[in-house]
């Protein structure tokens, strides 16, 4: 494919120029009336050499998940409203507020003026664009509905987005619960006791067992604390080295799994993703394979990763969809019924949808009732604990009282 240079006219007059790939001159007139040009000269030029140096901002400026999700939509709203999408993108452009995302925007439409397809523009940043995103927008392109597969598209990656954050919200208030227990307890241990300790040394008094507890273990803390820290930090370093290794990720993720109560709500996620993502890219006209494929790769935990791939397979060969899900024997009987229902009204991305759905309320009400236990159980050890102080500090206040009454 021979590259040409070309002197183009937009819509408001201005003239343009660039370089674009194509067969012959007609095929590159064509491409530039689709993009919202008017050709006035077009002549052939040098090969160029296809490697280009990193983008600034993948050397460094980060785009937040956050950012796409806010691309997607725009991106979507404009194609809808039937833009070509050189301008769809350099509106983008303009419109971007962070130096990063407007780097990476330019650059695909860089790529998109050059005559690439906006897939595969996408696909060279994988990064930032997934396999789901870039085999979605493919399947729009191919199929010519680009405008309603990115609307879904849209949407998904606004409720995965609303998911990660009610996550997040859920356990935001135990963790901060937890800190300021520990931090409070640290507090005790290593700055009041030593005061009392010196305190009742002076008074050269025998102490109750539970003060002698205490101070001992306060001094062990206050002496050996940069052993403790030091044993953590190996240990931390050791767990993230281990976790990176093929059998720590199949011992993690099957721990994550065991795990009670925080197991069965990670399952719920888990199959939630995989049957959102599936429903998505099928809607959008994605083959069921490939669907298949990106779906149990987005699920991030290798035993239903594993699982994932034994149901392509079976489907490869000729199963049908339910009947492989059925025997994985991993996934709820949700997920399967909804399948059967799907496969035989033809509505199977709108079952899909509806199983992470149904899925996604399962593990909010979950992840509230967790919560809403956890935060008076942390409330009662956090009082276990200070009484414990407490009394182990009065203890010899009222034997001092006793004695001196005497």
């Amino acid at each position: 494919m021979a590259r040409f240079r070309y002197v183009a006219l937009d819509r408001t007059g201005k003239t343009v120029t660039g370089e674009i790939a194509g067969e012959d001159p007609e095929e590159v007139r064509r491409r530039l009336r689709d993009l919202g040009y008017f050709p006035a000269d077009i002549g052939e030029a040098a090969q160029l050499i296809l490697a280009r140096p990193t983008p600034r901002f993948q050397r460094g400026r980060r785009v937040s998940s956050c950012d796409i999700v806010i691309f997607t939509r725009q991106l979507a709203d404009m194609t809808a409203a039937h833009l070509p999408m050189f301008r769809t993108l350099s509106v983008l452009v303009e419109q971007a507020d962070r130096p990063a995302l407007r780097e990476l925007v330019e650059a695909i439409r860089t790529n998109v003026q050059e005559g690439h397809p906006l897939s595969e523009a996408l696909q060279r940043h994988p990064r930032h664009f997934p396999d789901l995103y870039v085999n979605m927008v493919r399947a729009g392109e191919t199929s010519g509905h680009l405008d309603a597969v990115l609307l879904r598209l849209a949407e998904f990656l606004e409720k995965s987005q609303q998911r990660r954050s009610q996550v997040v919200s859920a356990l935001m208030y135990p963790v901060v619960l937890i800190t300021v227990a520990v931090a409070a307890v640290t507090f005790i241990i290593s700055y009041l006791i030593p005061k009392l300790s010196s305190l009742f040394e002076e008074l050269e008094q025998s102490l109750p067992l539970i003060t002698q507890a205490l101070l001992t273990v306060a001094g062990l803390l206050n002496k050996t604390w940069w052993v403790i820290a030091l044993l953590i930090i190996v240990l931390a370093l050791a767990a993230r080295w281990y976790a990176r290794t093929q059998a720590g990720r199949e011992a993690l993720d099957l721990m994550v799994l065991r795990m009670p109560l925080l197991g069965p709500v990670w399952h719920k996620m888990a199959v939630s993703r995989l049957a959102r993502t599936l429903g998505t890219m099928l809607s959008g006209g994605v083959p069921m394979l490939t669907a298949l494929e990106v779906s149990g790769n987005a699920i991030a935990n290798r035993p239903l990763v594993r699982a994932a791939e034994m149901v392509r397979e079976e489907v490869r060969q000729g199963a049908r969809l339910t009947a492989a899900l059925e025997h994985a024997a991993v996934f709820p009987p949700l997920l399967v019924h909804m399948t059967a229902v799907g496969e035989e009204t033809g509505q199977l991305p709108e079952m899909m949808i509806r199983v992470a759905d149904s899925l996604d309320f399962e593990v909010d009400s979950t992840l509230g009732r967790l919560t809403t236990l956890l935060e008076p159980f942390i409330i009662i050890i956090m009082g276990i604990i200070v009484g414990f102080i407490v009394l182990a500090v009065l203890l010899p206040i009222f034997q001092i009282n006793a004695t001196i009454g005497r």
